[in-house]
């Protein structure tokens, strides 16, 4: 799991759990959903870091490497996303009408 993912995994429901949320709680965690995903398309992209450590090593690039493409992500995501958020509310929504069941 990545930095990424670390960061949201806590905010994202557990199995069972769309049944119960409200929807500002689903509101919030398609687009936590959507920041996650967006960050963890953008981590290829900026590759290894070339040249001198930028943050004195290549732990700490890393390290802050992964929180720029959060920022990223939440960026992104807050002027307007992708889509993704937008869709993973539906499904959310969907499985709340329907009890939970698939």
């Amino acid at each position: 799991m990545g930095m990424a993912a670390a960061a949201y995994a806590p905010t994202l429901p557990y199995t069972g759990q769309a049944g119960s949320m409200s929807e500002t709680q689903i509101d919030k965690t398609s687009k936590d959903f959507e920041s996650m995903f967006i960050s963890q398309m953008l981590e290829p992209m900026f590759g290894d870091s070339e040249g001198e450590d930028a943050f004195g090593s290549t732990e700490s690039n890393d390290v802050y490497k992964g929180l720029l493409m959060d920022q990223y992500g939440k960026l992104i995501s807050q002027s307007g996303g992708i889509g993704v958020a937008d869709y993973v509310k539906k499904e959310l929504l969907k499985l709340q009408e329907h009890g939970g069941a698939s």
